[in-house]
């Protein structure tokens, strides 16, 4: 447990204003566009990935140190994986929260983190507060296709033209940083305004690989930053395939409830 932990530096702390469309010079779209093409074609290239992760967690309540700077109210860590073009893991493995009266994170206890896994053709969410394995199986038309509605929008497969679409975007890298590349992403439709009003990602410039992300919940009061550990970083070395995104067993006590698409409704 440590008072201060390091963060990484983001594009804006403060709660951000209802979306609105970005006005872009003809120099800034085709910077804008030169970039998410590169980037599409980096992931193309990515066949598997493996990191570890950082998660600080904001809210109107958070505490705030000596200097008045805000702290997260909980920070997490764990791992996240991707095979190309349709499987992935995202596990929180420890969680904790701040504690005013030691002024330290202190482990949570009772409560398990947020855990999924997509095999390609299902994906499997544990919900802890309900006890159940929740698999939610894959219409035939969405099987085989880049995974990009997960809980970190544009980790897995982004595609220029469907970024386009779904959110405007412009490129927000402060003058002084030359080591990465920031990005502000705002949700052009209701679906995915529903889980964020507002994105920011750091790329690293080197290899235009995912190097922090912070999303702005909506109504802009709480946000969450998510640090990925280059140092973990494992790109294109092979996963574990059969392993890593195995359908999960139901741990002891939970239930195993299945959501198909494909049904017919009662």
């Amino acid at each position: 447990a440590q008072a201060a932990p390091p963060r990484p530096r983001v594009a804006s702390v403060a709660p951000p204003a209802a979306p609105q469309p970005p006005a872009l010079s003809p120099q800034e779209q085709a910077q804008l566009d030169q970039l998410l093409a590169a980037w599409e074609a980096r992931n193309a290239r990515v066949r598997t990935w493996s990191c570890t992760f950082r998660k600080w967690e904001y809210n109107a309540w958070s505490p705030a140190d000596a200097a008045g700077e805000r702290l997260a109210f909980a920070e997490s860590s764990g791992e996240l994986k991707y095979a190309a073009p349709d499987k992935g893991l995202f596990h929180v493995k420890e969680s904790r929260q701040w504690s005013p009266e030691a002024r330290r994170y202190e482990v949570r206890g009772g409560e398990a983190g947020e855990h999924w896994v997509c095999n390609g053709e299902s994906i499997y969410e544990f919900r802890h507060a309900e006890k159940q394995l929740r698999e939610t199986k894959l219409p035939p038309e969405l099987r085989g296709k880049a995974i990009s509605d997960g809980p970190l929008p544009f980790v897995f497969g982004a595609q220029a033209d469907t970024l386009r679409k779904r959110y405007w975007m412009r490129i927000i890298t402060p003058r002084d940083i030359r080591d990465q590349i920031w990005l502000e992403a705002l949700p052009r439709f209701q679906a995915d305004a529903a889980n964020f009003s507002k994105v920011e990602l750091i790329l690293q410039a080197r290899d235009l690989m995912p190097f922090a992300i912070q999303i702005f919940k909506p109504g802009g009061q709480d946000r969450d930053v998510y640090q990925f550990d280059p140092t973990t970083n494992l790109i294109d070395r092979g996963l574990d395939l059969i392993r890593d995104f195995a359908r999960p067993a139901p741990p002891f006590g939970y239930t195993h409830v299945v959501e198909d698409p494909n049904d017919p409704p009662r």
